[in-house]
């Protein structure tokens, strides 16, 4: 079962992930993608690692961006699953994204 968090633990995790923010009880990140193509397989790969985990983020695909946000619902509110999805995300992301 999962745990809700509290404001001052998830500002701590958040600090270790690079772009994600919260709002209203859930945390959201916009990826940039290289091309369409990336971004759909990342989306791709997001769905499998949710699908492992049994947790579920919302998903949101213009072209090249991705927008992602997740709340854990038994817990109305952010878990430590979110974080973790969130990090697992992140590193399938990484190698295809726009540099800046």
């Amino acid at each position: 079962m999962a745990v809700k968090l509290t404001g001052h633990q998830i500002e701590v995790v958040l600090t270790t992930l690079e772009g994600w923010t919260q709002d209203t009880g859930r945390i959201k990140k916009e990826y940039k993608f290289i091309d369409f193509t990336a971004a759909a397989m990342f989306i791709t790969g997001a769905n499998l690692e949710a699908e492992k985990m049994n947790h579920h983020p919302e998903i949101f695909h213009s072209y090249t961006t991705v927008k992602v946000e997740m709340t854990t619902h038994d817990v109305c509110g952010i878990s430590e699953l979110d974080l973790r999805l969130a990090k697992k995300l992140d590193a399938r992301a990484k190698p295809h994204l726009v540099q800046n």
